[in-house]
């Protein structure tokens, strides 16, 4: 039985994984220390219909970020994983806007635009 907050998504072999978008302010901080996240989440939610190639690696990162969420001690590399997962923009912006729950919820015409720049 998935965990709260866990989604069960399929990869390309057939098989599924869980997946958990939802991390701590830490793990955030940690992530946009690496550059996995936008330094700033609001501002990029904002400026994705403008620009949505800026989004694109977060999107896809953000997929990687749920399944490492969702186990921690799994042995598959992002790569493998990344192999493994069909390039799916609605699916990787679903999964970043839970991410940021309130964020993207509190402001409907943030989340429209974002929702329609992962569509093109």
């Amino acid at each position: 039985m998935a965990k709260e907050g866990n989604h069960t998504i399929e990869l390309n072999d057939g098989s599924t994984v869980e997946i958990n978008p939802r991390i701590s302010i830490k793990k955030l901080r940690k992530l946009q220390n690496e550059g996995m996240l936008p330094a700033s989440l609001l501002n990029a939610f904002v400026g994705a219909e403008k620009e949505p190639e800026k989004m694109e690696p977060y999107l896809i990162n953000a997929a990687w970020i749920g399944f490492a969420n969702a186990n921690p001690t799994t042995m598959m590399t992002q790569d493998e994983f990344e192999d493994k997962i069909t390039l799916d923009f609605a699916l990787f912006g679903e999964i970043l806007a839970e991410m940021v729950g309130g964020a993207a919820k509190s402001d409907g015409k943030l989340a429209q635009g974002f929702k329609r720049s992962t569509k093109k």
